[in-house]
Formats: C-alpha cells, structure tokens, sequence
C-alpha cells in the first residue's frame, strides 16, 4: 500500500501535468482532491504547476491555480517565476492576469534579470508595452550591466527596440564591461537585417 506521501507526490506530479497541458477541468478535480497546490516538479528546474501553466499560456489554468492559493512568487531553480516564464513565452494575457493578481513587477532571476528584460530579449514587443504601462523599471540592470535596451538590440528585436526608445531607454548607458547600448544596437540592427527582422 502506497504511503500518503507518495500519494501526495502522485497527485502533485499528475496536477503539474494537467497544468502543463492547460487541462483545467482536470487540475481542478485533482485540487479538490486536496492535491498539493505547489509542488515544485525536480524534474524540470523545480517548476511549479502555477510556472508550467503560465509558460505555456494557459490563463484559464493560471487563474483557476491562483484562485486556489498557488504562490505566485514561487521561484525555480533559475531564480524565475511565473510572471516571467509567461513574459519569455509572450503570453500577454497571461501576464495580464498575473500581474492584476499581485505579481512582483521587478522580480529578478539568478542573474538579476527583471520580467521586462526577458520579454525584450524575446521580442515579444506587445508584452513589453503591457510591463511599461504598468510600470516596469525600464532602466534596471541585470548583474552584468545589461540594460533592457542591450538585450532586445543584441537579439534583433528592431520592433521592441524602437518601442523601448520611444519611452525613453538611455542610448549611453553602459554595461559591466563598458559596451554602450548605442553600440549593442547598432550591431543588433546588423544582426536583424541578416536575419530578416529588420531594415
């Protein structure tokens, strides 16, 4: 006969599935099973249910686990959490609904990089103005220097350049290594047009 904590640990693996797969009906009948809500899976950098809903953009799934009492905080073994797993996966609605929920705007992962940097790192230009208009420190660095405007420049990302720009990113800051963010954009629009993301 299985103990309960290995019956708990089932529960929760099988709730971590159904809110990878956005099954909500599922992962509400295992919660009103008692399934423990924040079970982080080892398996996968120590993601929560909440986390792998979020990242792949399962908003029906995220607002039934929040509704349920999921720590929104919770962080996995790179220091992220669910707001910026759905910003990296440029799930806006998703991060619309985290962050009417209460979530860490400025949150930091192990490199000190904030939500706003790694949906500009992405590209995801629609999720970056959601985090600007709601207040995303635009000049924040990570533990390098990098600004917000270096990442979405040395990844190619012209759109959410430009966008960053307009609100007023600092084309002369530097990072940790002296690099401009001048710089760093004018090698990212090199990139972007080889790439056919640009000019």
């Amino acid at each position: 006969m299985a103990t309960p904590a290995m019956d708990d640990n089932a529960m929760a693996s099988a709730l971590w599935q159904s809110a990878k797969a956005g099954n909500t009906a599922e992962a509400s009948r295992l919660l009103d099973e008692g399934t423990p809500l924040d079970w982080q899976n080892a398996a996968d950098d120590g993601a929560t249910a909440l986390a792998v809903a979020a990242s792949g953009g399962h908003k029906d799934t995220v607002e039934l686990l929040l509704d349920r009492g999921a720590d929104m905080e919770a962080k996995d073994e790179n220091g992220a959490s669910a707001l910026m797993v759905a910003a990296f996966g440029g799930h806006k609605d998703t991060v619309e609904l985290l962050l009417d929920r209460g979530a860490d705007l400025e949150a930091k992962d192990e490199n000190g990089a904030t939500t706003l940097k790694v949906a500009a790192f992405c590209g995801h230009k629609d999720t970056v103005e959601l985090l600007l208009d709601r207040g995303a420190d635009l000049v924040a660095k990570d533990e390098n220097g990098a600004t917000t405007l270096m990442v979405a420049a040395f990844g190619g990302h012209k759109d959410t350049v430009e966008l960053l720009l307009d609100r007023g990113a600092d084309l002369e800051a530097k990072d940790r290594v002296g690099a401009l963010n001048s710089v760093t954009l004018r090698d990212g629009q090199r990139r972007a047009s080889r790439t056919g993301r640009g000019p």
